[in-house]
């Protein structure tokens, strides 16, 4: 059984049995404490200050992916670093070790980090740095060096202020302030850091054509300090991963694990998930704008150590996943990482090429049905991860369904990737809509930046709907065994555990109306399919990665009507609203694709017209049973 993060946030310093010891008058003042924090957090936005303006001022046609990444990815590994001091400050709690720890270990980072950026100021050719360097024998003005370099010392800086605050606290308070170890949690960090030592031993990224200048090397090859610095950063984030976990390995006795977790036992979850997360979001930050530059230049390619560190990275980081609520806002997250390759996918080039005969390059408008669907994502994603816990277990069933409108609307723009790099004779037409050349192969075609974020998107929208499933199990388990914090209205069964809830009778026939509609409504042609064929064509006469979109269209919105009969009247109202939210992305190629002349309204308009009806009638009658279940509460009298 685990507690509640309301819980373990709105905890006051204070004995509890089986927690830490309280700090003596000997102690150090909180003020000390968060007077350290405060420098250290400044120190870290220093640094992220100097990485950003590096990435917007670098010479040289970089592309705006490249320079894009620059500035996003420092910003991560700065949220990293303050979110668990702001967490605690919003509790009202006093900042401790886990609010320390988080810059103290992003701040690590820079040890390694300052020798490879050190390069740069005395050795660019041999940097191999394509997120900021044009080509391997590009000149790189001192100045900006510099500043990498200044960033890294920054972030020196914030570790030695953060640490000598952490040996201050355990030197007064005693090693109980980083709470109750466990070497089990260990597991998953500490083998995501071994992947990511693994893919930084490795070459950073792939030649794949002449002309660049960059010859990566693999960390053993690679001359110093460079590859000192690369060794120096695969060795520290192992030995960060296994930190907060060395009591527990080295056999010093923790808190027996009791049936409700204790104060020990929170403060040592804090500690870890702060260590970790700030260690992975520094990982994922540092390969980041490597993997976008890998991707988006012309004559390179992504190499698998890449890869390894982005997928270690991800392992290392703590997804707070104790309770409902917190797994909702994971799956939150996730919804909004993929609304934003979502959005990417609908803006940058699907295909890189050039249609053959006219020898311009390809534009394909396939993706633009994206763009409404990273909209309707990226919504209720929000909400469920800014919103307080009553409104996240009301908007994260939303999730369960929003997903699908990334899968629905990248079938097209996956069916025009698939043609263009299964063979060079495919015709420049079905690549490019606009081109008008039949007979026309289109030349060097390769998956465009947008392509790649079509399939991020499509990868990151799975993963919203594990999350999203995860959170419910929890959040009806939460309910049923009693766990569920006070006043929150969690899970979809009742009080007592079960799981008999009586069908709605006035919204049980619109919902089965709805999803009977729902395979007209995405299999039948809204005739209307010059940009968006496969989209705007239906399951029926596009077969292929479109078609199978249309179909998780149809289930999508057949699965939420029929649900909801079944749900309480706020998640029924939520899935009501997501269906509906599809059945209008679905519509939207009425408007975003130009009309042919003599077109004529298809079936699947009307079908999807009829079912986005119906489904609103069924969210009207949802919401008239939250009114009468609110009504007593104002004093009103009960109905019936």
């Amino acid at each position: 059984m685990t507690a509640s993060p309301a819980d373990a946030g709105s905890r006051r310093p204070g004995p509890a049995p089986g927690g830490p010891p309280q700090p003596g008058p000997g102690a150090p003042a909180p003020g000390g404490v968060a007077r350290a924090w405060w420098i250290a957090v400044a120190l870290v936005a220093v640094a992220v200050a100097l990485r950003i303006v590096v990435a917007v001022a670098a010479p040289g046609g970089l592309g705006a992916p490249v320079r894009v990444a620059g500035v996003l990815a420092p910003l991560v590994g700065l949220i990293a670093a303050i979110a668990p001091g702001l967490a605690t400050r919003r509790g009202r709690r006093p900042l401790g070790a886990a609010s320390l720890s988080a810059p103290a270990a992003l701040g690590a980072l820079g040890a390694g980090g300052l020798l490879v950026d050190v390069t740069l100021l005395v050795d660019p050719v041999s940097a191999a740095r394509p997120d900021v360097l044009v080509g391997g024998t590009s000149p790189w003005p001192a100045g900006l060096a510099a500043a990498l370099v200044a960033g890294d010392v920054a972030l020196l800086a914030a570790a030695t202020v953060a640490t000598t605050a952490l040996v201050a606290l355990a030197r007064r308070a005693g090693p109980s302030v980083f709470g109750t170890q466990r070497g089990s949690a260990l597991l998953r960090p500490v083998g995501g850091a071994l992947v990511v030592a693994a893919g930084l031993a490795a070459a950073p990224f792939t030649v794949d054509g002449p002309g660049t200048g960059f010859a990566p090397h693999a960390v053993l090859d690679t001359p110093p300090p460079a590859g000192a610095g690369t060794a120096l950063l695969a060795a520290t984030v192992v030995v960060l991963a296994l930190l907060p976990g060395a009591r527990a390995l080295a056999g010093v006795p923790g808190e027996p694990r009791r049936g409700v977790p204790t104060a020990a036992d929170e403060a040592g979850m804090r500690v870890r998930r702060a260590v970790h997360t700030a260690l992975g979001a520094g990982v994922v930050a540092g390969v980041a704008p490597v993997l976008v530059a890998s991707v988006a230049r012309a004559g390179l390619a992504v190499s698998p150590g890449a890869v390894l560190v982005a997928a270690g990275g991800l392992l290392l980081i703590g997804v707070p996943a104790r309770t409902a609520v917190l797994r909702s806002r994971a799956a939150g997250v996730a919804a909004l990482l993929a609304a934003t390759a979502a959005l990417f996918g609908a803006l940058l080039p699907t295909l890189s090429g050039v249609s053959g005969a006219a020898g311009s390059p390809l534009q394909t408008g396939t993706g633009i049905l994206l763009l409404p669907a990273a909209v309707v994502l990226a919504v209720p994603a929000l909400l469920v991860v800014v919103g307080t816990p009553r409104v996240v277990v009301r908007a994260r069933p939303t999730l369960s369904v929003a997903w699908l409108t990334v899968p629905f609307a990248a079938g097209p723009a996956l069916d025009v990737v698939l043609a263009g790099v299964d063979g060079g004779d495919t015709p420049a037409a079905v690549l490019d809509p606009g081109a008008g050349l039949a007979g026309a192969p289109g030349a060097g075609v390769g998956v465009g930046t947008g392509g790649w974020a079509v399939l991020a998107a499509l990868v990151l929208a799975v993963l919203t709907a594990v999350l999203a499933a995860g959170a419910g199990f929890a959040e009806r388990r939460d309910v049923a065994g009693g766990r569920a914090t006070p006043g929150t209205p969690l899970g979809a069964r009742p009080a007592d555990g079960t799981d008999t809830v009586e069908p709605d009778p006035t919204m049980l026939p619109l919902a089965a109306v709805a999803a009977v509609l729902a395979v007209p409504g995405f299999g039948g042609p809204l005739a209307r399919d010059a940009l968006a064929a496969g989209a705007a064509g239906g399951a029926w006469q596009n077969p292929g990665a479109a078609a199978w979109g249309s179909l998780a269209g149809v289930v999508g919105v057949a699965v939420a009507a029929l649900l909801a009969p079944r749900a309480r009247p706020a998640r029924a109202l939520a899935l009501l609203g997501a269906a509906g939210a599809l059945l209008v992305v679905r519509l939207s190629a009425l408007v975003l694709t130009p009309p042919r002349p003599g077109e004529s309204v298809g079936i699947g308009t009307w079908a999807a017209v009829a079912c986005l009806v119906v489904a609103l009638a069924a969210a009207g009658v949802a919401i008239m049973r939250i009114r009468e279940a609110s009504g007593p509460a104002r004093g009103e009298p009960p109905v019936g």
